[in-house]
């Protein structure tokens, strides 16, 4: 199995078990509204507060478009959305969003802090936010990945028994970079306690770019 195969299906599996009914919503708060239904993932993007949606197929949300977690009274309000490609297969759909109220206004400042990881090809280049400040992909950049990963295993995931196991496999992952064992390592990672994936989905599109190079 191709490395993007490998992720997409890690990526179904984690929203079949952790995902959550998400609505559409277009032309919010007008006589023109309608909205859909569609299955996904509501995370923060790395250790940052940027509120993503990720969904397992390309959907229709342009940047405006509204979502909402089924029985939930918050609404986001779509800000960006980008396609993660893993060895040229599609693997996952992102929406970066902002929180508003009832009549669309945002209830809080932008983010400013955090980073967003966006890494393609061999000599990757990586936005800050979207932002045009991007640098050459390094092992610099990959270190601070793989310990923005740690830390959230570490001060999210209470159970010693399973941070201990995810954090070896993490290890086994970051060890295994530009080796023929990658995939078989980085399908290790994802079999981790699947009730914990959840902590971890945020950084499979960066994972997933990574992969792809």
């Amino acid at each position: 199995m191709g490395v993007g195969n490998a992720v997409r299906q890690a990526f179904q599996a984690m929203v079949r078990i952790q995902g959550q009914t998400i609505l559409i919503h277009h032309n919010f708060d007008t006589p023109d509204a309608t909205s859909f239904e569609a299955r996904g993932l509501k995370n923060q993007a790395d250790n940052s507060r940027q509120v993503v949606f990720q969904f397992p197929e390309q959907l229709d949300i342009p940047v405006g478009a509204v979502l909402q977690v089924k029985g939930s009274r918050d609404y986001w309000k779509a800000t960006d959305t980008e396609d993660t490609i893993a060895d040229d297969t599609f693997v996952l759909f992102e929406v970066r969003v902002e929180k508003i109220n009832i009549a669309g206004q945002p209830t809080r400042p932008s983010v400013k802090g955090g980073t967003v990881y966006n890494l393609q090809g061999t000599h990757a280049r990586v936005n800050i936010h979207s932002q045009d400040s991007s640098v050459n992909i390094s092992h610099h950049i990959t270190e601070h990945l793989f310990a923005d990963m740690r830390q959230v295993i570490q001060t999210q995931i209470q159970n010693d028994d399973e941070r201990t196991q995810i954090l070896s496999r993490l290890n086994e992952l970051e060890a295994a970079q530009g080796t023929d064992t990658f995939i078989q390592r980085y399908q290790g990672f994802i079999a981790s306690p699947a009730n914990h994936m959840t902590v971890l989905a945020p950084f499979i599109p960066a994972l997933a770019q990574m992969l792809g190079g």
